[in-house]
């Protein structure tokens, strides 16, 4: 019995080991990895989505999809997949079986986004302060050279204007209104971490986002030059998988659209006669046949030399290639593109290279990431004052040949100046021939979980030569004599420039988590050194226009000169931020300290600090119920102080130049020796500009984020601007001398608003937004100087004409116009009368003059306010839509209330040949409403007359392309996995009152703002393109 027992025992437990065992293994059979796939395709259209990051969670483990969406990675039963894409909503998989299929949504404004913010990147739901981003396709929709003019309207608060529509031309930015009087106005420019001197000039194909830096609070974290806002520039960098090729190009012809309306032959022809008459009553007869005898052929012409300056359907092309790649611990990304802009006036264009190319590493605890970026480019600049030449020209006379050795039959002594002058433009070659390198390493080494030490060098490397020739050239009279004096004297000078800048940073970053709560800490060291020679050389009289270099001048004596510079920048900064419960409450303060070489001994270190938090409200339990329509509500405020030592250097030291200055010997022949002189007046207690701003936003995300909104509110008080105060004569620093003192005040303060609404499916559409409000006033001068007019605050050059119209005055807008105002012309005898008591002079059909403050003198005090080239408030607005492989977008942009002062028009009134003139007053015209055209430098032509003041508010459509990608099942067969045709156009409808060429008029900054001098007009752009993904 007990042995039948034992037995049973035996079997059972058999059974048991068994089953024991099989379970151990079907365990281990689940446990054990499998290949796991599936397609990724868009919830709202069905389309596969190539690209998308699968990764294991809590691993290294991850792949992406292929052309068709496709992806295979080893998984086990349980892991978590997790599927993640920009611009689209993460999704986690539970793995459960071996093919799992998944559709992602967009996500429309996206909390979880990662944005620049300097030294670091934060979760856009964390963000505190005033941060607006714009990635690489919208840029990339402009075809310009110029990373400004991309940004136009799409950012709120960043006003910016094109200085000229010349090839290769930088545009004005500004945010948030004029930073400095003294110093520059534009924002630090910072690509990959390193700052850089002025625009870096990138390519948009380099580019993968642009981070703008709007609120002190955010730009403080770069000290003594943050008061102009930052611009966070980050390159484009590889993903690991599969090696991936993208390739873009486009051609197209640009076009001039608008022009001054100028005299035909016989308009001019019966003009003269009427400013002669005014000149000598009654003369028609004697003058008509006195210029048959003396000039017969001028009736045999009808020239425009308007069509020989301008060059329409000028070329604009660019190509570029990008590719990326990489493995898990490595990846790479290499672009390089080729632009090219011919000038839509003679004998200029642009030309570039770029080539770039990033890496990442990863290795252990280490991190390292290099970017090295070089250029190659050519920019022709347009001769000076070119298109005044052609409002000069008369068009009785011959028109002229640019690649002729010669003119002759010029005609009178005034007419052979006037072609010389002309032809000396047109045969004028001023080319710069640039290359510049920059690259910098990053290096990070995990010293424990959440604590990082940082490193990074950069270099940044420019060298320009610029060489401008007056080739040989002759004019002849009508009896075919040489003409000595013509303007035609040929010349060559060159310039060269080189600029090195380093950059050292050392660093610590520590982030812990606990709870529901998060810190993160930074610590940072930084050194910049920037230096920079300029040497130049000129000389006349070339031999022989084959061999125009400076060695062939043979005029004595050959001019040269150059300069040498070289500052440092010390800094020190921290930044402590914290969030809890998942970024519902989010804290920022920072504080750095920093030491410029630009200053004296004692005021060269100062501290900026700034605090900023947010609140979203939605994250809250209580908005739970109106979360379905708001789901995102955030409150952001912010306080900081920052800094600007963009500032002309030296203004501590007197400057010293070297000369034969010093006379000896009997005053009729005195002997001058060489010796110093002081040429500038230094204060030795010059410190730099401080900005204080307070900013107030909110941000709103409705129905599932398809709808966002965001404002922002900012007032900012500048205090101790550098204004320049006129040092008297007896001082010892010569005439016109000014020296430099922190006693101005100035303040901006404003709102900005941006919106945007998207709707995705089979036809998906959206539209956004900007509107901008700086309000400027200039609250403190110095008592001497109430007012300041700006040295190059003149619209034209004329002798006896040359007002200066921009101002600094204390309760105005800086850069505001001084104006002469008007009352109408002299067309009764009682005004006559009446106006000869303060000009004695006047004559019917003068202008009349407003003596304000009726001294019966005319002059300065009688200026009065005449508005400025700054807007009232600035719009942009974009909408975009696309639907079964077609795709449309289009950007406004306007701006309002803005004056623009019409130089062109006072020029061709000067020279007499404006239309207008044909309505002038005369005995013949008693109701005309132009004033008699009398002579160059006459006060009926003043450039501070208020007559040339015009409304410079404008709408104007940036851009309209449409474009059609082909079906992938199509392009699939060879190896494409996009391909895009398209076709645009920029700028071809601006709506304006303003009856010069344009009225976007930026000139070289703050003191030529609304000042057409003759600009380079902005074009019309028509062009075709293809995009290639492989």
């Amino acid at each position: 019995m007990k042995k039948k027992n034992l037995n049973l025992m035996r079997v059972r437990s058999g059974k048991w080991l068994l089953l024991f065992a099989i379970g151990l293994v079907s365990m281990r059979a689940i446990a054990q990895p499998f290949n796991v796939n599936g397609v990724v395709t868009g919830a709202e259209d069905g389309m596969p989505i190539p690209g998308v990051s699968v990764v294991v969670k809590g691993t290294v483990i991850g792949t992406i999809t292929d052309m068709d969406g496709k992806y295979r990675i080893k998984a086990e039963n349980g892991n978590v997949l997790v599927f993640s894409f920009i611009g689209m909503q993460s999704q986690e998989v539970i793995v459960s079986k071996r093919k799992h299929d998944v559709k992602l949504k967009m996500d429309l404004v996206s909390l979880d986004e990662v944005v620049a913010i300097g030294y670091g990147t934060q979760k856009k739901k964390e963000v505190s302060g005033a941060v607006v981003q714009v990635k690489s396709e919208d840029l990339e929709k402009i075809s310009t050279s110029d990373l400004g003019t991309a940004l136009q309207g799409a950012i709120a608060g960043v006003s910016i204007q094109a200085s000229s529509g010349q090839p290769g031309a930088n545009s004005n930015i500004q945010i948030r209104g004029v930073n400095s009087i003294t110093g520059a106005n534009a924002p630090l420019f910072v690509v990959d971490g390193i700052p850089q001197e002025g625009n870096p000039q990138l390519s948009s194909s380099e580019i993968a986002s642009v981070d703008v830096l709007k609120d002190a609070a955010s730009s403080a974290i770069y000290g003594v030059r943050g008061a102009g806002g930052v611009v966070l520039i980050t390159t484009k960098t590889g993903k690991a998988g599969e090696m991936k090729i993208s390739a873009n190009a486009y051609y197209g012809i640009q076009k001039i659209t608008s022009g001054i309306d100028l005299m035909s032959f016989e308009d001019y022809w019966y003009q003269f006669m009427v400013f002669q008459n005014q000149l000598t009553p009654g003369s028609y007869s004697d003058l008509i046949w006195t210029s048959l005898e003396n000039g017969r052929q001028n009736f045999t012409n009808n020239t425009s030399i308007v069509d020989v300056i301008e060059q329409d359907n000028a070329k604009i092309q660019n190509y570029s290639v990008n590719i990326s790649g990489g493995k898990k611990d490595l990846t790479y990304n290499v672009v390089g593109s080729f632009f090219e802009q011919d000038g839509t006036l003679i004998n200029t264009g642009y030309e570039r290279f770029n080539v770039r190319a990033n890496t990442s590493y990863k290795k252990g605890r280490w991190t390292i990431k290099t970017s090295l970026g070089f250029k190659v480019d050519e920019q022709q600049y347009a001769s000076g004052n070119l298109l005044y030449e052609a409002y000069k020209f008369k068009p009785y006379q011959r028109s002229v040949d640019p690649d002729a050795v010669s003119f002759s039959d010029s005609g009178t002594q005034t007419d052979q100046l006037q072609v010389g002058n002309v032809m000396a433009k047109l045969k004028q070659t001023d080319v710069r021939n640039g290359e510049s390198f920059n690259g910098n390493v990053d290096l990070k080494f995990e010293l424990s979980k959440g604590l990082y030490l940082t490193g990074r060098a950069g270099v940044n490397y420019g060298n320009n030569t610029r060489v401008k020739i007056n080739p040989l050239f002759e004019v002849y009279d009508t009896d075919g004599e040489l003409v000595i004096n013509a303007n035609t004297r040929s010349g060559v000078k060159n310039t060269s420039d080189r600029s090195v800048r380093s950059t050292f940073e050392a660093g610590v970053n520590y982030t812990k988590k606990w709870g529901e709560h998060q810190i993160n800490f930074l610590a940072v060291a930084s050194s910049e050194e920037f230096e920079y020679t300029t040497f130049y050389g000129q000389g006349k009289d070339i031999t022989s226009n084959e061999v125009a270099v400076l060695e062939q001048t043979t005029a004595e004596p050959s001019i040269g000169s150059g300069s040498d510079k070289t500052r440092t920048l010390v800094g020190l900064l921290g930044r402590v931020q914290y969030n809890y419960k998942g970024g519902r409450y989010n804290l920022s303060v920072s504080a750095r300290r920093d030491g410029s070489s630009k200053f004296a001994s004692g005021y060269q270190w100062e501290i900026f600090p700034s605090v900023s938090a947010s609140w979203n409200v939605a994250d809250e339990p209580f908005w739970e119920g109106m979360s379905n329509t708001i789901n995102g509500f955030k409150i952001r405020a912010s306080l900081g102080t920052v800094g600007n030592n963009n500032i002309p250097d030296y203004q501590y030291a007197a400057t010293i130049s070297s000369g034969f200055d010093y006379p000896f010997g009997a005053d009729a022949n005195p002997y001058l020796a060489l010796g110093q002189i002081q040429t500038g007046y230094a204060n030795p207690n010059v410190f730099w500009e401080t900005s204080k701003q307070t900013n107030v936003g909110v941000d709103l995300g409705l129905l599932d984020n398809r709808l966002s909104f965001n404002a922002d509110f900012y007032n900012t008080e500048k205090v101790d601007l550098l204004f320049p105060l006129l040092v008297p004569t007896g001082a010892g620093a010569g005439e016109n001398q000014n020296v430099y003192l922190n006693i101005g005040d100035m303040n901006n303060k404003g709102i900005e608003l941006a919106s945007s609404f998207r709707q995705h499916g089979k036809f998906s559409w959206n539209v956004g937004a900007t509107f901008t409000r700086n309000v400027n006033e200039v609250k403190k001068m110095h008592n001497s100087n109430p007012i300041s007019y700006f040295s190059n605050g003149n619209v034209i050059s004329v002798s006896g004409n040359n007002d200066k119209l921009t101002v600094i005055a204390e309760g105005y807008e800086a850069g505001a116009f001084m104006v002469m105002e008007t009352n109408g012309i002299i067309n009764t005898e009682e005004k006559l009368a009446e106006y000869q008591k303060i000009e004695s002079g006047a004559k019917m059909g003068d202008l009349i003059y407003v003596d304000q403050n009726g001294d019966k003198v005319l002059d300065e005090s009688d200026r009065v306010y005449g508005g400025s080239g700054t807007p009232d408030f600035e719009v942009g607005l974009n909408m975009g839509c696309d639907y079964k492989g077609f795709d449309f977008s289009m950007q406004w942009f306007g701006a309002y209330g803005q004056e623009v002062i019409n130089g062109s028009k006072i020029y061709a009134y000067t020279t007499g040949t404006h239309k207008d003139l044909l309505y002038q007053w005369s005995d013949d015209n008693p109701l005309g409403v132009i004033p008699s055209n009398r002579s160059g430098s006459h006060d009926n032509y003043r450039g501070y007359a208020d007559i040339w003041v015009e409304d410079g508010s404008f709408i104007r459509l940036r851009n309209v392309t449409l474009g059609y990608s082909l079906p992938k099942q199509i392009i699939h067969k060879m190896g494409i996995s996009k391909l895009r045709l398209y076709v645009a156009t920029d700028n071809p409808i601006t709506l304006t009152k303003y009856s010069g060429y344009d009225p976007e008029v930026g000139g070289d900054g703050l003191a030529t703002r609304g000042l057409d001098k003759g600009n380079y007009p902005i074009s019309s752009q028509y062009r075709a393109g293809i995009q290639m993904n492989f």
